[in-house]
């Protein structure tokens, strides 16, 4: 069970948590890009009310984008990128807060005092924006790496030498340990994204099936009618011979 944790001071409360907060948007294909998360409640925070904001409210579907947390179940969220038009500086977060147990309840009150509530921004991005990033992380890694195997001195100086380089990158060890994370999110999500791509394709072969069954039925049906077209005109060419030899065979009897 989540356990809710002691905030310090001038830190958000956190009342729910989200399974991630990485989201990253498949645009390169027919459909909507979406993608699912599980909301659930902290332990021993009472009844939490929560929703999602955007700053491109015609750009992300979210559902369900609002409700009430009264229980430990966790809630399926999914979030739709509309026609598959993302850009940066789309923003969409969630918001959480004690729910008041009262009539006039107004949800923007909530949310006016930030003491009291939370928010979690969740991490957009398409997944060739997120491949890149992660090779760019794997880039930095590498090259700090040499950086460390290019140090040929020995003793205090080498000494001096390591302590300089980790100086420089202990203020991006979060950034490292962040990237790491989402470097395993992303793989989760790609495979997800193949598994979807793979149903896409079954799908779409399910399709191309029936339509060839449907195409081959109507060009016999196509065939069918051409031949019922060329003896129906064969019987008139020789219906309309036999009328003119008729008549000239009248002519020449009256004469």
């Amino acid at each position: 069970m989540l356990e809710a944790r002691n905030s310090p001071p001038n830190v958000h409360k956190q009342y729910v948590v989200l399974d991630q907060t990485f989201v990253v948007f498949d645009i390169d294909q027919p459909k909507n890009a979406c993608q699912k998360l599980r909301l659930n409640r902290l332990a021993g925070v009472g009844p939490i009310y929560w929703r999602f904001q955007t700053n491109a409210p015609t750009r992300y579907i979210v559902s369900p984008n609002q409700g009430v947390l009264r229980d430990d179940e966790p809630i399926e969220i999914l979030i739709t990128l509309w026609q598959n038009r993302f850009r940066p500086r789309h923003e969409l977060y969630l918001q959480a807060a004690p729910y008041p147990e009262k009539v006039d309840f107004d949800s923007n009150q909530l949310f006016e005092t930030t003491q009291d509530s939370q928010v979690t921004y969740l991490d957009l991005g398409t997944t060739v924006m997120k491949i890149e990033s992660a090779v760019e992380s794997q880039k930095s890694l590498t090259d700090l790496t040499s950086a460390l195997d290019a140090t040929a001195t020995t003793g205090a100086d080498r000494v001096d030498q390591l302590q300089s380089i980790l100086n420089l990158t202990r203020s991006d060890t979060e950034q490292i340990t962040s990237n790491i994370a989402q470097a395993k999110q992303l793989k989760v999500t790609l495979d997800a994204q193949l598994q979807q791509k793979q149903a896409l394709v079954v799908e779409y072969k399910s399709k191309l099936a029936v339509l060839e069954g449907s195409y081959m039925r109507k060009s016999a049906e196509v065939h069918r009618l051409q031949n019922e077209l060329l003896n129906q005109q064969k019987l008139n060419a020789m219906r309309a011979s036999s009328s003119g030899q008729q008549r000239n065979s009248t002519n020449c009897s009256i004469s």
